[in-house]
């Protein structure tokens, strides 16, 4: 399948992050408790917002918990570099389109509409003023181009950060095709390859899914755009806890046909 999809091998045990919205205390919440849990055979499928608006020094210090909790995972034995995945959600969307601003028709609006969209912590976190990243959007295309640079050079000053956002997958999915994981959004009517941006804006599409997803047992996502909290339905779970925005961070273990087996949550 397409290299923008992460095959995940089935196990007895596939631990699943909800959005994380640059919310450090919550995420390392979760990690101290999953590192008591978590072991070889298991899978781990984090599921976007990993950037987020909370302040610039725990949207920061959020990625690198992100960095080592892999690191950890990974240097167990027995324990594939394939048996994690990173989806990309909504913030890592648009701070890679934000990279590249310079080459949009109307750079202005484009971030304009990205600060509606939760773009402002991931500015700060890198040592930016919205504000003045907003006028400088509006100054003509060498102004644009100097600022994405020298942005460009402030998120690699942040040792894996660029590697992370580089390597992040649109989806990932079970190769028995029982599961399927993505940031907020799917459209039942197109197959997985085929979903364009619904996967980080499509969430009422999410919502409307009430038949089976071709052989898919179930559906799972990290963020909603209106409903918090962990919302389970017959063919679809969502896992967002409102991490970030005064709420919760969500993980849960799940079983081969998506039955939640653990919960665990930090705040």
């Amino acid at each position: 399948m397409s290299t923008v999809l992460a095959p995940i091998k089935p196990a007895e045990r596939i631990w699943v992050v909800g959005a994380i919205n640059g919310d450090r205390d919550a995420l390392r919440s979760v990690h101290q408790k999953l590192a008591q849990r978590i072991k070889p055979g298991d899978r781990l499928v984090y599921l976007g917002n990993y950037w987020g608006e909370g302040t610039a020094e725990n949207v920061v210090a959020a990625v690198n918990e992100l960095l080592l909790f892999r690191r950890f995972f990974i240097a167990m034995d027995g324990v594939d570099i394939t048996d994690i995945a990173f989806l990309r959600g909504a913030a890592e969307e648009m701070l890679s389109k934000l990279q590249q601003i310079q080459f949009a028709p109307n750079p202005g609006e484009v971030f304009d509409w990205m600060l509606t969209r939760g773009i402002a912590g991931t500015v700060r976190a890198y040592g930016f003023d919205p504000a003045n990243v907003q006028r400088t959007m509006h100054q003509g295309a060498h102004a644009i181009s100097q600022w994405t640079s020298t942005f460009g050079d402030a998120v690699r000053r942040h040792s894996g950060h660029n590697a992370l956002l580089s390597d992040l997958k649109h989806a990932a999915y079970s190769t028995d095709g029982r599961l399927i994981f993505v940031h907020t959004g799917l459209d039942g009517s197109r197959p997985l390859t085929g979903q364009t941006d619904t996967f980080w804006w499509g969430g009422s599409m999410f919502e409307a899914i009430t038949e089976r997803y071709y052989d898919c047992a179930r559906i799972v996502r990290g963020a909603s755009q209106g409903q918090v909290g962990l919302q389970e339905r017959e063919f679809t779970l969502s896992l967002d806890g409102g991490a970030g925005r005064g709420g919760q961070l969500i993980a849960v273990a799940l079983d081969g046909q998506g039955a939640i087996i653990e919960q665990i949550t930090g705040d």
